[in-house]
C-alpha cells in the first residue's frame, strides 16, 4: 500500500488481501492515513476482511490521530469496544474480544465464513459511537487450471501442480520450477459473479538473492524491494489471469493468490492510488479518485470479503 503523508492514522494488521486490501489489496500492513481523512482526526477505523472458507479473521478498530501526535498502535487504538458480526442468514452471531495488543480484536469463536451470505458488522465504543458496515461474500472460488505459458503467451508449456494435488511438495515438483522470464504463470477459471480480482505475490524464502539486477537499480533500491506485493483491481472478463515478471525479484519460493473480490473491497483497491507494494498490469481499473470509496457508516476503512486460490512454484535465475 502507499506511504502515508501524516501520522492520522496508524498501521492496522490487515486480514488478506489483500486488498487487502486485499486485501484488498493485500499488505500485511496497512496504514489509516492511507484511508485519507486528511481533515479529520479522531475518526472511527474499521480493517477486516473475512475470507470464504476460512474462520473470522482479527480486526483492528483505531482512530485517525493527529499530525502532531507521533504514531504509536497504542495511541490510535480504540479499546474496550463492543464488536459483532452477524450473518443474515441466521445462526449465532461473532463475538470479538479485545487482545493483548490494544486496539486488536479477535473472535471468540471458530466459526467459518460462508460463500454468498451478507454478514453485517457492528462496532460500539464506550462512548456510545456505533460503527456499521455490510459485506456480501463471493461464491467460493478456485482456479481450473494453472499453467505455463510460451514467452508469448500463444500457447501452453504445461500445466502447473496445485496445492490440492500435492500440498507444500507443490514447490518441489518438477513441473514448478520455473525459470525467470522463461514463460507466462497464467490462471484459468470459470468467472464468478464479481466486480473484479486482485493478484497477490510472496516470496517465501526470506534470505533468497534476487533473481534479477536491474542496471538502473542503485544499491538503496534494492533495500527498498519488499517480498511481497499486490495488483490493482483486474476485470479478468475471459477467466483469466497472469503474473508479470516485473512483479518478481527474488528467486526461490513464491506463492501466488488470487482473490474474487467483494463490492466493499473491489471499491477500496480501484480508488486507493497505486504506490509501493503494488504491480500494475493490464485490465486494472479504477482512476482519477481524490478519496477512497468506504462503504463503513459512522467512520472509514474496510469492511470486506474475498475468496481466493493460490499457486506455489519455485522461481530459478537464468542460465
Amino acid at each position: 500500500m502507499m506511504h502515508s503523508q501524516n501520522h492520522r492514522g496508524g498501521r492496522i494488521l490487515a486480514a488478506c488481501m489483500l486488498i487487502a486490501v486485499v486485501t484488498l489489496s493485500c499488505s500485511t500492513d496497512r496504514d489509516a492515513g492511507e484511508f485519507f481523512a486528511p481533515e479529520d482526526v479522531g475518526i472511527l477505523v474499521v480493517d477486516a476482511v473475512l475470507t470464504v472458507g476460512k474462520p473470522f479473521p482479527r480486526m483492528v478498530v483505531s482512530r485517525t490521530l493527529s499530525p502532531q501526535i507521533p504514531y504509536t498502535q497504542s495511541a490510535a487504538a480504540e479499546r474496550n469496544a463492543t464488536v459483532i458480526i452477524s450473518s443474515r442468514a441466521g445462526g449465532p452471531p461473532v463475538t470479538y474480544a479485545e487482545t493483548s495488543t490494544r486496539g486488536l480484536y479477535a473472535p471468540r469463536s471458530l466459526a467459518v465464513v460462508a460463500p454468498l451470505t451478507t454478514y453485517d458488522l457492528v462496532v460500539q465504543t464506550t462512548s456510545s459511537e456505533v460503527l456499521t458496515a455490510t459485506t456480501t461474500t463471493p461464491d467460493v472460488f478456485e482456479v481450473d487450471e494453472w499453467v505455463l505459458l510460451d514467452p508469448s503467451g500463444q500457447s501452453v508449456r504445461r500445466r502447473l501442480r496445485t496445492f490440492d494435488e500435492l500440498g507444500d511438495s507443490v514447490y518441489n515438483a518438477l513441473e514448478n520450477q520455473v525459470t525467470y522470464s522463461e514463460g507466462l504463470v497464467e490462471a484459468r477459471f470459470a468467472r464468478p459473479d464479481v466486480e473484479a480480482f486482485q493478484l497477490a505475490i510472496f516470496s517465501l524464502d526470506l534470505d533468497s538473492d534476487f533473481v534479477i539486477e536491474p542496471e538502473f537499480f542503485e544499491e538503496d533500491d534494492f533495500d527498498d524491494i519488499e517480498r511481497e506485493g499486490s495488483s490493482p483491481a483486474i476485470l479478468a472478463d475471459e477467466g483469466t489471469a497472469r503474473l508479470p515478471w516485473f512483479a518478481i525479484f527474488f528467486q526461490g519460493r513464491h506463492k501466488l493468490k488470487i482473490f474474487a473480490l467483494d463490492r466493499n473491497a473491489y471499491d477500496l483497491v480501484r480508488s486507493t492510488p497505486e504506490g509501493s507494494g503494488t504491480f500494475s498490469f493490464g485490465e486494472s481499473v479504477g482512476d482519477g479518485f481524490e478519496r477512497p470509496i468506504f462503504h463503513v457508516e459512522g467512520g472509514i476503512g474496510l469492511f470486506g470479503s474475498v475468496s481466493g486460490d493460490s499457486l506455489g512454484f519455485m522461481i530459478w535465475p537464468r542460465p
